[in-house]
C-alpha cells in the first residue's frame, strides 16, 4: 500500500510526541514487523531501498494492514530527525508492557527473570534488554518510579529484542520478590562485597537476580529482599563495571549453567 500519510486521530496515542513516536533503522523495523506484537501506525520506507528490500517489508506490513510510504531520505531524516534510518522508519504506538496478571498466568519451569531497579539510561535499558533475550531469560521486571521506559532509543540500543522478551511493569518491586520468594525462588542481587563469587552460585535453581540503578545500586529495600548476594571477580583499579555490562556477565553466567554444563 503506497500513498500519501493519513493523519493520526488526536486521540490515538503515539510513543511520543511527533518527533519522537519514530523507530528507525534496519534491524530494529524489521523486528518490530516481523514479531507483529508492537502496534505500528505508518511504515516509511526510502525509495532507494533494493525492489527486494521493499517488497519483503511491503508483503510483511500487508500482513497486519500497517499502511506503506515511500518517501525519500531527505524525508526519512526530516521525520525521525536522524540521518542513520537506513531507509526504514516507523511511527509507532506506546509499548505494550505485559501486565503483571497477564504473566502471572503464564507457567514457567524453574524461571529465570531479570530485576531493574530504576535504569535510567536508554543505552543501559536497551543493552540489558538484548543481552536478557539473547541469554534466555524469560522475563524482565522494572518499576515505574525513576525507570527508563522503552522508548525509540533503547528499542533501537536493543536492536529489536524488545519485541522478543516480556517486560513487566510494576510499582511495587518489593512486594513482587516476597510473593516470588513464598513460591521458591531465589532472589540475587550483586554487591562488591559479596563473599560468594558468581561462578560458584548455582543458577539453576528458579532465580530471579536483581541489576541496580547506575549511580546508587540496589535499593536498600529490595536489598533486604535478597536471598543471595554475589560477587563479579575484578582485577583492574577501576571501582566498577557499567550495569549494563553487569547485567550481560550475570545473564552469560546463569545460561552458561542452564545450557553448557
Amino acid at each position: 500500500m503506497v500513498g500519501k500519510p493519513s493523519k493520526l486521530k488526536k486521540n490515538k496515542p503515539l510513543l511520543g510526541n511527533h518527533q519522537k513516536c519514530w523507530i528507525w533503522g534496519r534491524n530494529a523495523v524489521r523486528e518490530t514487523l516481523s514479531a507483529g506484537f508492537w502496534p505500528i501506525y505508518e511504515l516509511h520506507l526510502s525509495d532507494r531501498l533494493t525492489t527486494e528490500d521493499r517488497e519483503q517489508i511491503e508483503q510483511q506490513a500487508t500482513l497486519l494492514s500497517v499502511p506503506v510510504f515511500i518517501s525519500t531520505d531527505k524525508e526519512l531524516t526530516q521525520k525521525c530527525r536522524a540521518s542513520d534510518h537506513q531507509g526504514m522508519i516507523a511511527k509507532m504506538a506506546p509499548f505494550p508492557y505485559t501486565s503483571i496478571d497477564f504473566f502471572n498466568q503464564q507457567e514457567i519451569t524453574s524461571p529465570l527473570y531479570l530485576i531493574l531497579d530504576r535504569i535510567q539510561d536508554p543505552f543501559n535499558f536497551g543493552a540489558i534488554i538484548r543481552s536478557a533475550e539473547i541469554m534466555g531469560a524469560d522475563a524482565i521486571f522494572s518499576g515505574t518510579h525513576e525507570q527508563c521506559e522503552v522508548t525509540s532509543l533503547v528499542c533501537r540500543t536493543s536492536a529489536g529484542a524488545v519485541n522478543h522478551v516480556p517486560l513487566v511493569q510494576t510499582s511495587d518491586l518489593v512486594s513482587l520478590c516476597r510473593e516470588w520468594k513464598k513460591n521458591g525462588l531465589r532472589v540475587v542481587g550483586t554487591a562488591m562485597q559479596a563473599a560468594e563469587v558468581l561462578t560458584d552460585y548455582d543458577f539453576r535453581q528458579p532465580t530471579a537476580m536483581i541489576v541496580g540503578n547506575e549511580g546508587t545500586g540496589i535499593s536498600p529495600d529490595l536489598l533486604e529482599e535478597c536471598t543471595d548476594l554475589v560477587r563479579i571477580p575484578q582485577q583492574g583499579r577501576t571501582e566498577s563495571l557499567n550495569v549494563a555490562v553487569s547485567a550481560s556477565i550475570i545473564l552469560y553466567e546463569a545460561s552458561r549453567q542452564r545450557n553448557f554444563r
